[in-house]
């Protein structure tokens, strides 16, 4: 089994779970006063696993599944067998942490602010594809044609106006965070793909 589908297993097991026990969906989800309070610092990757509805879950998987299988390749061939999974789940699980820690900061002092969601590390993931394949068209919707590039800006772009439009329990401000997360990590890993993603970007403007 690819780590991709693990990890959507263990989100929808973890999610149901929570789905259908209010106390276990209180202690993995992201809720800064308690991290501060309480030192429960491992809320910060939990809250990753449970998500607000059966919506929030099937859009953050199918996101996850559409794009995770062709960046864990690209890692596999890139690193080897091993080293490149250990390298996949590592951006995952760092960039799922690293996404939360702008919320807490934010709200450490909120009492009542949670937050749940596999937002911040999907991100990672999309725009660690995006370095990988920057013009490779992506269908909006299943329709509306957009090079990846284009895509993930216009996905960051909603994000940032969702995190000051609504109180969902979804943390929005994860996606930009865990988008920087993820491209930084994978620059981190494989250095070479800055100049990768240049060439490609300039080939395709004819430059």
């Amino acid at each position: 089994m690819s780590l991709t589908l693990l990890l959507i297993l263990v989100n929808v097991l973890v999610s149901y779970s929570a789905f259908r026990d209010a106390d276990l969906f209180d202690r993995l989800s992201h809720r800064p006063w308690d991290v501060a309070h309480q030192r429960q610092f491992d809320r910060w990757m939990t809250s990753g696993f449970v998500h607000a509805d059966w919506l929030h879950l099937a859009v953050n998987m199918f996101v996850l599944w559409q794009f995770g299988s062709a960046v864990e390749d690209a890692f596999v061939q890139s690193a080897g067998p091993v080293t490149g999974k250990v390298r996949y789940i590592t951006v995952y699980l760092l960039t799922l942490t690293a996404s939360n820690i702008p919320c807490y900061l934010k709200q450490h002092s909120n009492p009542g602010y949670t937050s749940v969601g596999a937002s911040g590390a999907v991100s990672g993931i999309l725009f660690a594809y995006v370095l990988f394949y920057p013009l490779n068209v992506l269908y909006l919707y299943g329709i509306i044609p957009l090079y990846g590039i284009v895509a993930a800006v216009a996905y960051l772009a909603y994000s940032s106006w969702a995190s000051g439009k609504t109180s969902d329990n979804i943390n929005h401000d994860a996606h930009f965070y865990g988008a920087l997360a993820g491209i930084l990590l994978t620059l981190l890993f494989f250095p070479s793909v800055a100049l990768h993603f240049v060439s490609v970007i300039r080939e395709g403007l004819g430059l």
